[in-house]
């Protein structure tokens, strides 16, 4: 949808997990040649291998191409909502959408056309700049075939991350040029990822400093070079941006969107007149919708009970209700779970109840930090209290004070594991778990090692999870001291910290506290730690570095001791920056739009 100005849409992306549709299909893998096999543009570029992008569509009207998008399942299609978002259904029913397209001007060997069942459109998606939540799905009247020039593209993983300069491609049937012809055949052109706040930067020099969708969220994400001469064009909206997924697979990190020109150099809009200024593609953020989509297809499937599900979850996921049950993924013991999967779970327990998660099994391919396959355990929506990955049985999950609890399970495009079983069930009163857990404490709660004041036991783990409300910081309390300025350590998201008393303290002593601790850090995935803490004296306050801290204790296979009591507290940031005697806080620490 090129409007005056040359503004025009497109899109990218990354992976997200499609469950193979039928038997050897499999997400962003091409069969046929690969893209990105040679240096091509689409904008001055050169043809496509026929096959090398099996996932791309086309949108037609009256013979006519006008948009591209995306195959994500045997029936959905994914593409932008600026191609379809003001249609008439009169204009929708004349739409087809052609898969396995390949040169325009013939019927290609696995080209088939469908008729637009339905269209779901992001709700918040504005036809103004930024263009933010263009995004769009259509439902096709009939299954797609697929085969070896016909397969889905991948979505990328919730917590994918692409660093800037990463090569990735669009291909699609847009203009070879601005102001240019249409091309027959299927053409691709390499973009490199442009960094977040340079795409940000560049976006405000074309869409003008007082424009007032500036204040809106910024669902976009820029590529291209900033001399220009590789871009998408008008006609290519809709298409998917595709990057390395690893093992020569493909996601799709953002739907093309929208840009100035064609293939202008944008590096010094600031000495151009706004006519004659440039920008790098525009794409939708795919990352950042996950959510959105997911929802679209399950709600699709609750309303056609009795069809195929939409291939985002090898089992049944979606909400959960009643006082316990068990979920599973494979659904068949021994079997292996699919590649290329997104479930969510949503668990609500009667009121007055807390959540209780136990694992009877659990084996997912195993990395240091859960960067491919993983569960993710969320108080609510927001709030994650453990991330799991590899072969080692986790111990129980107690959601303390949460009647809901949401599981996130994602996998990548290599390797499966048995996968896992998950029995859940409704706790009441202050229930407390030995060693092998993870307990959320989201109150003004004791929290105490194992036993205490009797001596913890041996080979113990024990983690507490600590969300502040909105607005506050947790502070615990720990000994041998190093000062430092504490400000600089809060994130700008912080506006809370949580503070941990200890009142009493007694752990085992060594150095570097190797044996028996209790480690503070600043988020759940273990990456930020705070202080690690040993000994028998009683530490003073320790503060987190956001609104967050997780607490691990842990104990070897001989000398217990009493432990440790504590209470949190949760402290507002505010009331952290105001100058209290020499005007300083410490922190310790110990021990160490494209369319046609």
């Amino acid at each position: 949808m090129r409007t005056a100005g040359h503004l025009l849409p497109l899109w990218v992306w990354i992976h997200a997990g499609i469950n193979a549709v039928t038997a050897g299909s499999k997400c962003g893998s091409p069969r046929v040649g690969s893209p990105m096999g040679r240096s091509l543009r689409v904008v001055g570029g050169a043809p496509a291998i026929y096959g090398s992008h099996p996932w791309l569509v086309s949108l037609r009207n009256g013979g006519s191409h006008f948009c591209g998008g995306a195959i994500l399942t045997h029936r959905w299609i994914l593409t932008a909502a600026h191609c379809l978002a003001s249609r008439s259904k009169d204009f929708l029913s004349g739409v087809r959408v052609a898969v396995g397209e390949f040169d325009q001007t013939v019927d290609d060997e696995e080209e088939q056309v469908f008729l637009i069942k339905s269209v779901s459109v992001h709700e918040k998606y504005h036809h103004a700049l930024p263009f933010s939540y263009d995004i769009a799905l259509v439902e096709l009247d009939q299954h797609i075939l697929l085969g070896a020039r016909v397969q889905p593209i991948c979505l990328p993983l919730p917590n994918q991350s692409n660093p800037p300069e990463t090569s990735c491609i669009v291909g699609g049937w847009g203009k070879m040029k601005e102001k240019g012809c249409l091309p027959a055949v299927l053409r691709e052109v390499q973009l490199e990822l442009v960094d977040p706040a340079k795409c940000k930067h560049v976006l405000q020099t074309v869409k003008g400093p007082n424009n007032a969708q500036q204040r809106a969220a910024m669902t976009v994400l820029c590529a291209g070079p900033e001399i220009g001469g590789r871009d998408a064009c008008q006609g290519d909206s809709g298409g998917p941006l595709v990057c390395p997924a690893g093992s020569g697979d493909w996601a799709v990190l953002g739907v093309t969107s929208w840009g100035k020109g064609c293939g202008r150099s944008w590096g010094n809009n600031s000495s151009r007149p706004p006519s004659r200024r440039g920008s790098p593609g525009v794409f939708t953020d795919v990352r950042l919708l996950l959510p959105w989509i997911k929802t679209k297809l399950r709600a699709a499937d609750e309303q056609n009970e009795g069809t195929p599900s939409s291939g985002l979850c090898g089992v049944r996921d979606g909400r959960v209700t009643g006082r316990e049950g068990l979920l599973r993924n494979p659904a068949l013991p021994g079997d292996r779970y699919d590649n290329n999967q997104l479930c969510v779970w949503s668990i609500s327990v009667p009121p007055g109840n807390s959540v209780l998660l136990e694992f009877d099994h659990f084996d997912l391919e195993s990395d240091p930090f859960c960067r491919y396959d993983r569960l993710t355990v969320s108080v609510g929506t927001q709030r994650p209290v453990g991330v799991f990955c590899g072969g080692v049985l986790p111990g129980p999950v107690l959601l303390k004070n949460s009647q809901h609890a949401t599981l996130d399970f994602s996998t990548d495009v290599d390797r499966a594991g048995s996968g896992f079983a998950i029995r859940h069930r409704a706790v009441q009163g202050n229930s407390s778990l030995g060693c092998g857990t993870v307990v959320l404490v989201d109150d003004l709660t004791p929290v105490h090692s194992p036993n205490y004041p009797r001596c913890y036991g041996e080979d113990c783990v024990l983690r507490w999870v600590v969300h502040a409300p909105q607005g506050h910081v947790v502070k615990v309390t720990q000994s041998k001291l190093k000062r430092q300025r504490f400000p600089q350590a809060l994130g700008a998201d912080s506006a809370v910290v949580l503070q941990l008393e200890f009142s009493d303290f007694d752990l085992e002593e060594s150095d570097g506290c190797l044996y028996d601790s209790l480690t503070v850090l600043g988020d759940v995935e273990g990456t930020e730690e705070i202080v690690v803490l040993c000994g028998g004296d009683v530490p003073p306050p320790v503060l987190s570095y956001h609104s967050v801290m997780v607490l691990h204790f842990t104990s070897d296979g001989s000398v217990t001791r009493r432990g440790f009591s504590a209470t949190l507290t949760f402290i507002s940031n505010a009331d952290l920056q105001r100058p209290r005697g020499g005007g300083e806080v410490t922190q310790t620490s110990a021990h160490g739009t494209r369319s046609q």
